[in-house]
């Protein structure tokens, strides 16, 4: 039958779907969600998953793809992906040389803290997991061996780079997570996902002793994990992944001084140097996760890459979508049906299990050891990177690895089945005890603190907004006293009422932004303050010309608005007076950037002269608001120096002269100029001329007598005498 229109209802667009409903809706209100509410994204990924998983509304359930050996192969695939990826940038991330300076705190964390961690996590799971009787075969209940115990908890043992992250990054942690605590958790997440091999082999070749490897000795399952596991994984990988990071520093160093690579390329250099380290790594059989972290420490160890790495948000942007994809495939694989007394585990078992793991695997052993790991400084740090040792990704690695490992001959069926739900319930309790543990002890004690504020007038409700307590904080915005409180319950009825009532003016479809922009950058302005600066540099550079006369003519008017000459109707601004034109010297004009100063000195000879002390706070103001503004070049920058140098050493040697007096000379040069001009005026009109000559005669005897007061063409206010 002929169909005009053929629909794709795939699994897979449905997952293209949700993952890009997630990535699109939640990036509208992330920076809410992360700086205001402080939620993690694995935590809303992790609940969209549960959400839209098979128990839930069913529209997306990854394990009915395909067969069992299929999914489990797409899980190992791609959970390696994220995690070899994560764990190279996190390497990337960590300072110069940090291995070799913190290397007796990773030490004692990544063989004596995880080693604790490994047997007590076993004990909590050989002593809580149980099934129940009705699905034992004899009617009894049974349990696993301390031995399986130990194969489920070396997945849950490592950190996971990906969930450290949220606590490591950000606006909380720059705040209130010194840069000690954070580079040792990243350190040690990075490190420990692939240190965890050797636990979780060493578990699997001491079972194989009763199954595949029968007959064989303790002594000899041991010699096989040292050589096969201990010195092949582990000690391989280390020195491949640090050979690789070298060549890959040393050739990238060579192509970017000569200019062969382009800058998408240069940023994207981590992520390619990543997927090599991870398939090169694949294809001799060695710790690849191991092997992509040294490999990006070894890639940064003088810092060079990672300073300029800081300049593009390729690592962000990927970690953001890798977080958001893993996620919500988690969210959506964990199976809850078997939770349950029919179906499997008793579900306050499990819920113990996952909150003593918790409590219990890390935080004591990190705080007892405090004192031997010299990047702790004191017990709070200790029992902040002892609480937030994550369990993630790398687990859900870990369980595809040993059902890959584990016999399937029939003897560890049970183990088998346990595996993955006990170690999915693991990763779902970490992703959401420290995915609030934040919100909880940064908003808690706000909330209650307001509620007890708003309690003392009236009771709280959900509206409640924050009142100012005077008129001092009213008029301010609050800004005077204690900071503004923010009740994310009001801000959540106000949201919700500003969307259902969409015809009003200040609703959510229809309120300007612009008050907002005020206080807050724009999102798309770059968030490095150094690429920022750069930014603002290249467009100072770009209008120098208009930006320097700007400041300029700036700086003269703050200079002419310093003085505390008196002024009087006619005389101009109040302050210090322009230079006379007597004072003027030739490049004037071209330095001040001023000509209507200069020209109304010239027309009004009456103009007081600037007293020296007032002249030179000006100029010396006016060259402090110069030297702000950028210069062209620095050829250009250093001959405006040189020219305002030698201007105000001239300026300096004629109010001297100015303030001594003229000399006699002078002063008769003067009066003989004015008389003959006004000699010629009175030729011209015919009237008066024998006063003028009267006056010249008088003025060519007078010698030695004292000059007047006041002389015409002089400043009024400047009095000479005779020497």
């Amino acid at each position: 039958m002929y169909q005009p229109v053929e629909l794709d209802v795939s699994d897979v667009s449905k997952a293209f779907a949700i993952l890009g409903f997630f990535i699109v809706v939640y990036g509208q209100i992330s920076y809410i969600v992360k700086e205001r509410l402080y939620l993690s994204e694995p935590l809303i990924a992790v609940t969209l998953g549960i959400i839209v998983g098979p128990y839930v509304l069913g529209w997306l359930d990854p394990l009915s793809w395909s067969d069992q050996e299929i999914n489990r192969e797409t899980t190992y695939q791609f959970t390696r992906l994220v995690v070899g990826i994560q764990v190279l940038f996190t390497g990337i991330s960590l300072p110069k040389a940090y291995l070799r300076r913190e290397i007796i705190s990773l030490t004692v964390l990544l063989f004596g803290i995880m080693t604790t961690a490994w047997f007590v996590t076993a004990l909590l799971i050989w002593g809580l997991i149980r099934l129940p009787a009705s699905l034992a075969p004899d009617g009894i209940g049974y349990s696993l061996t301390f031995l399986e115990a130990l194969c489920i908890a070396a997945a849950v043992t490592p950190t996971d780079p990906v969930l450290a992250n949220s606590i490591t990054k950000g606006r909380y942690a720059e705040k209130h997570v010194p840069a000690n605590v954070r580079n040792i958790i990243l350190a040690e997440s990075g490190a420990n996902d692939g240190l965890g091999f050797p636990f979780l082999y060493l578990a699997i070749y001491l079972i194989n002793r009763s199954s595949v490897d029968a007959g064989l000795s303790v002594g000899s399952e041991v010699g096989r994990w040292v050589y096969g596991v201990v010195i092949y994984q582990i000690l391989l990988s280390v020195v491949y992944g640090a050979l690789l990071g070298y060549i890959a520093r040393k050739t990238l160093r060579w192509a970017e001084s000569r200019k062969y690579i382009d800058k998408d390329s240069f940023f994207a250099f981590g992520l390619g140097l990543a997927l090599f380290t991870l398939g090169t790594t694949g294809l001799f059989g060695s710790d690849d996760i191991l092997a992509c972290f040294v490999a990006g420490n070894s890639f940064t160890w003088d810092d060079w890459f990672r300073i300029r790495s800081e300049e593009s948000d390729i690592q962000d942007i990927l970690d953001m979508l890798l977080n958001a994809a893993v996620f919500i495939y988690i969210g959506a694989i964990i199976p809850w049906g078997f939770y349950h007394t029919d179906g499997g585990i008793e579900a306050w078992r499990i819920v113990v299990l996952g909150i003593t793991v918790l409590l219990l695997r890390r935080p004591p052993w990190v705080i007892a050891s405090m004192k031997i790991i010299p990047a702790l400084s004191t017990w709070g740090e200790a029992a902040f990177a002892g609480f937030f040792g994550p369990i993630g990704v790398g687990a859900v690695f870990y369980i595809e690895v040993a059902l890959r490992k584990i016999p399937d001959d029939g003897s560890r069926d049970l183990l088998r089945n346990l595996y993955t739900p006990v170690v999915l319930f693991c990763v779902f309790s970490s992703v959401l005890v420290h995915g609030v543990t934040v919100p909880i002890s940064k908003l808690g004690p706000n909330i209650v603190r307001k509620s007890a504020t708003l309690t003392k007038t009236r009771s709280i409700t959900l509206t409640s907004k924050h009142t100012p307590r005077s008129s001092d904080e009213a008029g301010r915005g609050g800004g005077s006293g204690e900071k503004e409180l923010w009740n994310p319950l009001y801000s959540l009825w106000q949201g919700l009422l500003s969307v259902a009532l969409f015809w009003r003016r200040d609703s959510f479809w229809r309120r300007d932004a612009e008050s907002r922009s005020k206080t807050h950058a724009h999102i798309s302005e770059p968030s490095n303050a150094v690429r920022r600066a750069s930014i603002e540099e290249e467009g100072r550079s770009e209008g120098g010309g208009a930006e320097l006369n700007q400041s300029d003519s700036v700086g003269t008017e703050q200079s002419n608005a310093s003085g505390s000459g008196s002024g009087s109707s006619g005389e101009g601004p109040r302050g210090a007076r322009p230079v006379p034109s007597a004072l003027e010297l030739p490049t004037s004009h071209a330095h001040t950037g001023n000509a209507n100063v200069n020209t109304s000195a010239n027309n009004n000879h009456s103009s007081p002269i600037q007293p020296p002390a007032q002249a030179s706070s000006a100029s010396t103001e006016h060259q402090q608001t110069r030297k702000q503004a950028k210069p062209y070049s620095s050829l250009l920058h250093d001959l405006q120096m040189m020219l305002d140098k030698e201007m105000s050493a001239e300026r300096s040697e004629a109010r001297e002269e100015a303030g001594a007096g003229w000399p006699e000379e002078v002063r008769r040069a003067l009066e003989k100029a004015k008389l003959e001009q006004e000699a010629r005026e009175a030729e011209g009109t015919g009237v008066g001329g024998s006063a003028v000559k009267q006056q010249q005669q008088q003025h060519q005897g007078a010698q030695g007598m004292a000059a007047p007061d006041s002389m015409p063409g002089t400043p009024s206010r400047v009095r000479f005498h005779g020497r």
